[in-house]
């Protein structure tokens, strides 16, 4: 016989995915990319200040993962910058949507 954990339908994990598109312009040479990430988070997690701001943080984090650094030093270029940081936004928005959670999108309407 299994033993299931007294809470196992309690804090069933969620994954939010954020996806990101991000078309980066050559000279002669256009190339598009999609890239995704899974965020593992507990439902419950949503119930208090605390959570929602680790989630949020953890939203802001793999966004700006997946769109890079916005730095001119580390990215080289000031196009390829400001090109991440418009990712970086658009991601970070379209992730707090997909969430679709009152508190996160009052913590992302601060941003």
């Amino acid at each position: 016989m299994m033993k299931t954990p007294l809470n196992a339908q309690t804090f069933r994990k969620t994954f939010l995915a954020i996806t990101v598109v991000s078309v980066m312009s050559l000279p002669l040479l256009a190339s598009a990319s999609t890239s995704n990430v899974s965020i593992a988070y507990y439902k419950t997690e949503l119930a208090y200040a605390q959570g929602q701001a680790r989630l949020y943080e953890k939203m802001k984090g793999a966004s700006r993962k997946l769109c890079g650094s916005s730095n001119i030093q580390a990215t080289g270029s000031l196009s390829r910058s400001v090109g991440n940081t418009k990712c970086y936004k658009g991601t970070l928005t379209a992730a707090v949507q997909r969430l679709d959670n009152d508190a996160i999108t009052a913590l992302h309407s601060e941003f």
